[in-house]
């Protein structure tokens, strides 16, 4: 297990030694939901969930049993050690706690307790408007103890963690026959649950809340009591209760941008638990565990609550080797143990930094593009070519859904990773008339759909060649400094990330498309003779000031549905032979970059693996929420992109959140989410 928590610590401690002055923004950590967070509230209601009795807490501090559903700490108990405040958060019911203790941190979750009060009200433990109640007279308490400015300060740099929404469907909406499931269909409640959730955070917000972490809901269907109950299954994980999962957690994050374009100063952020959760499940070795499918208390298939007690013969000596230390049909959420809340908690905080860092970002003023389809915002809106996407139904899940240029049915990978700086939320097409310079000066990009290093490339569909994205930014930096002066647009240019994603059109559109390329060149010799002229991009760019750059290198577009349909010889499977040319060339990319680190003084060059975020999301799209990898959603998924992806192309999907891609060539805005976050965890940290 150490060398899994170790790599945890030492992130914390990175963030906690290059931030000091974020951890220093969080002086408290105010947490609402169920048993995942109960720190011991519910020993003071009458309600038979409990567990203030032993083995419940026998590896907390003094062995004590606290009413934590764990043999030891929550998640938000790391979460609030690791921001320097204290080793774990007091329940606000708990007597022996007053509110100088509360003022650094406090849970008002209730185990049990669900978004809908009828969750709450089947076994009679706090609603979540009541726990809202609790707090409010905690602001009270606190503005008598410190003053309104001070409260009010305070209130304002809290972090708040809500974790809640498992035990509306597993106790609620499954198990109560003349309950919800009599009012509505399973995707109106998960509406309705959002509803309340949006709500909550609405009213939070007024109370002072800016920082909020949404937690989503976990694998609920690899629960050990549902697993249990599977046994037509075998015991396996229940896939229907871990796709609702997936569903709900869909719409906290749509929740999460919504209420961030709208709640002025919030930083709100969807945390991920489901998929952190489920690779342990699935790889528990690599995790130190050796039970994933039981529980450590008893038989671990049905003990619970008060069925977990100190007289069960079975319960295990070690938790550390469980995924699970119990499971409740009270909450109905996976109890964790003490161990696998730390692993847990690593990824949760690397998230949280990240909402939380857009305080300390001035080092990532701008975000700056160059490239093709891939980051094209909308500047061939602006150029005569077909190689346009300024119609439906391309942007319908855009703000507003509006078709932008985007080659996607919402937002950019760029557009996450600007957002994920603290910059805006869709970074502008320089073309586009409806903007200015003060407008690019915090990113922009220059990118074209279509193009390429090579200028045979863009040729062959009349866009900008790449050279010309160079001229255009030359005239941005003359505009820049006209705006600005010279000394600020300095400054912004060295700070500026800079992204290019380019590479893939020279291949698919010219070399294996066009004789000419391949006539003069080895495949090996044309890939040596497009990395020279990224080279020199490069070069070029850092004359004129950049300084950290990304260059996300090839996808593996041998399995992108055009090149799959007609691999027919193959089954559609993946064209391997194209993916070895995308990695043989990513391979030389990273030698490249190697060398310009240490030959250009002051540059940070990272390459960004988009490869391997595709792969990923195809072997393994359970983990993701997928279920259609070979195809797009537009039309037949098999050909349609561009001009053929159109508001007359039949057979489109409703829903693009099943699918990776969003036409025959381009991703959905969920898999460039997903690559985005991958980008921000890895390449583009060094960054921050």
């Amino acid at each position: 297990m150490i060398h899994q928590t170790l790599p945890c610590l030492l992130v914390m401690n990175m963030f906690s030694m290059f931030y000091g002055n974020v951890v220093a923004k969080v002086p408290a950590v105010i947490v609402f939901g169920d048993s995942t967070v109960d720190a011991g509230n519910n020993n003071y209601i009458p309600t038979l969930v409990k567990s203030n009795f032993e083995p419940y807490g026998r590896d907390f501090e003094g062995g004590k049993p606290t009413g934590r559903f764990c043999n030891g700490r929550l998640v938000t108990d790391f979460v609030s050690e690791a921001f320097g405040i204290k080793p774990f958060i007091p329940a606000y019911l708990d007597p022996a706690y007053g509110i100088e203790d509360f003022a650094t941190g406090v849970s008002f979750a209730s185990a049990g307790s669900g978004y809908d009060n009828l969750t709450s009200h089947s076994v009679s433990v706090i609603p979540m408007w009541k726990e809202l109640d609790y707090f409010k007279n905690y602001r009270k308490r606190l503005i008598s103890l410190m003053g309104m400015n001070k409260a009010r300060q305070m209130l304002h740099e809290a972090l708040y963690m809500i974790s809640i929404g498992t035990n509306d469907f597993i106790l609620n909406y499954y198990t109560q026959p003349a309950g919800r499931s009599t009012q509505y269909t399973i995707e109106e409640y998960e509406n309705f649950l959002i509803g309340i959730a949006e709500s909550f955070v609405k009213e939070i917000y007024q109370l002072g809340a800016r920082k909020v972490s949404l937690v989503g809901l976990p694998p609920i269907g690899c629960l050990p009591l549902l697993r249990t109950l599977n046994y037509r299954g075998g015991g396996a994980c229940r896939e229907d209760c871990n796709n609702l999962a997936r569903d709900f957690d869909g719409k906290v994050k749509k929740l999460g941008g919504k209420l961030s374009n709208e709640l002025k100063g919030v930083k709100l952020l969807f945390t991920d638990v489901f998929n952190p959760a489920l690779q342990v499940i699935e790889n528990p070795h690599a995790y130190g565990f050796e039970s994933v499918a039981i529980a450590c208390c008893g038989t671990g298939t049905v003990e619970l609550s008060y069925l977990c007690n100190g007289n069960n013969p079975f319960t295990c000596k070690d938790a550390s080797k469980r995924a699970d230390s119990s499971v409740t049909f009270i909450s109905n959420i996976t109890i964790l143990t003490n161990m696998i809340h730390e692993i847990l908690t690593c990824t949760i905080l690397i998230q949280i930094f990240l909402l939380l860092l857009g305080q300390t970002r001035a080092k990532v003023p701008a975000v700056i593009v160059f490239g093709d389809s891939s980051v094209d915002a909308g500047n061939n809106d602006y150029i005569p070519t077909i190689g346009r996407s300024n119609f439906p139904p391309y942007g319908r899940d855009f703000y507003g859904g509006k078709a932008t240029g985007r080659f996607c049915n919402g937002r950019l990978t760029t557009d996450f990773i600007s957002e994920a700086f603290g910059n805006k939320p869709a970074l502008p097409a320089y073309l586009d008339p409806t903007y200015t310079i003060k407008d690019f000066a915090t990113g922009v990009t220059f990118a074209s759909a279509g193009t390429g290093l090579d200028n045979v490339t863009s040729s062959l569909v009349s866009v900008i060649p790449f050279w010309k994205e160079v001229e255009y930014f030359k005239e941005y930096k003359m505009r820049l400094t006209k705006f600005m002066g010279m000394k600020k647009t300095n400054v912004l240019l060295h700070e500026a990330v800079y992204i290019f994603s380019i590479g893939t059109n020279d291949i698919i559109e010219n070399y294996y498309a066009v004789p000419m390329r391949s006539s003069q060149f080895t495949i090996e010799k044309y890939e040596d003779f497009l990395l020279g002229l990224l080279g020199k991009f490069v070069l070029d760019m850092y004359k004129l000031g950049a300084r950290k750059i990304a260059l996300t290198g090839l996808t593996a577009f041998g399995c992108l549905p055009l090149e799959r349909s007609t691999n027919i010889m193959e089954g559609n499977s993946c064209r391997e032979q194209y993916n070895k040319v995308a990695r043989d060339f990513n391979v030389k990319l990273n030698a490249m970059i190697t060398m310009y680190n240490k030959e250009l003084k002051g540059i940070k060059l990272v390459y960004s693996a988009v490869y391997d975020s595709l792969v990923d999301a195809i072997e393994k799209p359970y983990l993701y929420g997928f279920e259609k990898v070979a195809i797009g959603c537009c039309g037949t998924g098999k050909f349609e992109t561009a001009f053929t992806c159109n508001v007359w192309t039949p057979a489109t999907c409703s829903d693009a959140s099943k699918f990776i891609f969003w036409d025959s060539i381009h991703y959905t805005e969920k898999m460039n989410r997903i690559v985005s976050d991958y980008a921000m965890k890895t390449a583009f940290s060094v960054f921050l």
